[in-house]
């Protein structure tokens, strides 16, 4: 459910603050669930932040009052989440909610509380179930109105880096390119992974442990679709004489090798 609520707006600005939007104009937020608390007046409202939401769950919503842009976010501790958006540090970071923070001003945002699950509520899992229930209507019903990079509640899994992003991290446009790395550094990054000072070293895995960390092929006759056996990617690529990077672009692309399939998974 959709909720349109009228707030009236007390903006207050600061004079040193160079804003290129002093005040709107103005859209009608839309909340994803009717607030438990608005703040309709940010730069006056924060000293309520910590005394309202003070270590306390809560499910919270950003509303751009300029382009209906929506960003949904949980915490366990409400008070400390809300005044970060406040700290210069933070507002620095490259994310879609700080960087229309600072391009729009704070006072052309409405924050409110759409779930309060009170008080050192401890089961961080239903916090994020709970935050997962408001993003899955927001990327439902608004997918370009969005400031939220996942579609997964506390991850960032499913978000695609811009290519402009990894553009600056090829070659030349790499901070790293072209240094050459001292011995220091580079015994430092060695010293613990050879010999004794390996934390592995001299360990013998079980073959549970084998078992689960070795990736396996399974592999069917084409002709009839009989199964042939298991194999290690090592063996299977030894077995029927191919590379490795071979049988990867065979399990890849399911293409067909001497009539035989290739598969990580069981097919029968």
């Amino acid at each position: 459910m959709i909720l349109n609520i009228i707030v009236p707006i007390f903006p207050l600005l600061k004079q040193e603050e160079n804003i290129k939007f002093p005040n709107g104009p103005h859209i009608l937020p839309q909340w994803l669930n009717y607030p438990v608390r608005i703040y309709n007046d940010l730069n006056t409202q924060r000293n309520f932040f910590g005394s309202d939401n003070k270590k306390r769950s809560i499910i919270y919503q950003w509303v751009n009052l300029i382009t209906g842009k929506i960003y949904i976010g949980s915490t366990s501790n409400g008070s400390t989440r809300l005044l970060s958006y406040f700290t210069p540090s933070v507002l620095r970071k490259n994310y879609p909610i700080y960087n229309n923070i600072n391009y729009y001003g704070i006072h052309n945002f409405f924050l409110a509380i759409i779930e309060d699950l009170g008080i050192n509520h401890g089961d961080k899992e239903f916090l994020l179930f709970r935050e997962q229930h408001y993003l899955n209507i927001v990327f439902k019903d608004f997918p370009f109105q969005t400031m939220n990079l996942s579609k997964i509640a506390g991850s960032n899994k499913g978000y695609k880096h811009k290519l402009e992003f990894k553009l600056n991290r090829l070659s030349y446009f790499n901070p790293m390119y072209g240094r050459i790395k001292s011995n220091e550094f580079l015994y430092m990054q060695y010293r613990n992974k050879k010999g004794i000072f390996n934390s592995a070293y001299g360990k013998i895995k079980s073959p549970e442990t084998i078992e689960k960390i070795t990736k396996f092929v399974y592999v069917y006759n084409t002709l009839d679709m009989s199964y042939i056996g298991k194999y290690s990617t090592v063996n299977c690529s030894k077995y029927f004489k191919m590379g490795k990077d071979t049988l990867t672009k065979y399990i890849k692309n399911k293409l067909l090798f001497k009539d035989n399939i290739f598969s990580r998974e069981k097919l029968h």
